[in-house]
């Protein structure tokens, strides 16, 4: 859940002239039971795509809510995690202004928090009806996880259970634990360059401002480093690599960047900025199980750790991942898979 990074748009366009992958829009492959399609359908009055996978349509409903803002990973779930689609249905959805579902004719005005929750319920409503099951299973990873404790909170009636991978609870102190174990951490490895560059921009106020307009991009170079996004590892591109490099991304690369550079501005909206669900949303009614990295400093665990203590839900949980970081479901797929099926299975 951070912001564009210009070595990221550097690292994308070298993947868009490495690539020569070609790929067909409006697929859709139903066998029996069985689909795996991607399709574009109309949300809040814009097109916008999904992807549906399944051994059997009968089977629940997860809808997978990717984080960023504007981390589209339709393909990312698939590459470990096939193994779900044996138990749910799975539908991945690229959200208003990121990957497929990025238009310059966006509005601008429309890319706000409150319109994708909107969207966001009206892709349940439409999952509901055509598969026709009363309730449907949520995840959210990253900024997703904001949706998807939004969603349960005002539409309880619509989703058996929710499960948060990276959970967010406060925009402004994310970052400023973040900062804290990049320079933790480089100040016990010696490390002169990292040291120097945060200290310049030093640790974010109160506010979440920094003493240089680098300050973000500065602290996740090198809390990505330390293994803050994937555990044991100093980058995360194989992740990018993935997705990106995909079919469904492969011939679209360079609409994936500018979505995920327009879905920047919801930092601008300040219903995200000043977020702190320990107070806003301590109340739901419907099961909540966080699936948490115990090395995840891009989300820092110990914000997930005081939400869980404050939030009174029917069932909660935190199901933690050791040797994980901020993408439990791919450092650690069989412990993930298994989870999913036993705490969903248990919720229907």
């Amino acid at each position: 859940m951070k912001k564009l990074l210009i070595l990221f748009v550097i690292f994308c366009v070298t993947l868009i002239v490495c690539t020569g992958n070609v790929y067909m829009n409006n697929s859709t492959n139903v066998t029996n039971k069985s689909i795996n399609s991607l399709e574009k359908i109309t949300l809040g009055g814009i097109d916008q795509w999904i992807s549906i996978q399944s051994k059997d349509v009968s089977q629940p409903i997860l809808l997978v809510l990717h984080g960023g803002p504007g981390y589209a990973m339709m393909p990312l779930l698939r590459k470990r995690n096939k193994v779900l689609e044996n138990h749910f249905t799975i539908i991945n959805w690229d959200q208003r202004g990121a990957g497929k579902s990025y238009s310059p004719t966006i509005p601008k005005k429309s890319m706000t928090l409150e319109q994708l929750i909107l969207d966001a319920h009206e892709l349940t409503d439409y999952l509901r009806q055509r598969f026709s099951q009363e309730k449907i299973f949520l995840i959210g990873h990253s900024f997703g996880t904001i949706l998807g404790i939004f969603l349960i909170k005002r539409y309880p009636d619509d989703y058996f259970a929710y499960g948060g991978i990276g959970q967010v609870v406060d925009i402004i102190e994310n970052e400023q634990l973040s900062y804290d174990f990049a320079l933790r951490q480089a100040l016990a490895d010696n490390n002169t360059q990292a040291i120097t560059e945060l200290e310049q921009v030093g640790r974010p106020d109160e506010q979440g401002d920094y003493l240089d307009d680098s300050g973000d991009e500065v602290t996740v170079k090198w809390m990505v480093y330390y293994g803050g996004e994937l555990y044991g590892k100093t980058s995360e591109k194989e992740i990018e690599k993935a997705i990106l490099s995909s079919k469904i991304y492969a011939k679209n690369q360079k609409q994936w960047i500018k979505g995920w550079k327009f879905s920047q501005r919801l930092y601008y909206d300040e219903a995200v900025w000043y977020l702190d669900f320990r107070t806003q949303v301590t109340q739901v009614n419907v099961p909540v199980y966080f699936f948490t990295g115990r090395h995840d400093y891009d989300t820092p665990f110990p914000l997930v750790e005081q939400y869980y203590d404050v939030l009174n839900a029917p069932t909660k949980e935190i199901i933690w991942f050791e040797n994980s970081a901020h993408f439990p479901f791919y450092e650690e797929p069989e412990k993930f898979n298994e989870m999913i099926i036993a705490k969903f299975g248990v919720a229907e």
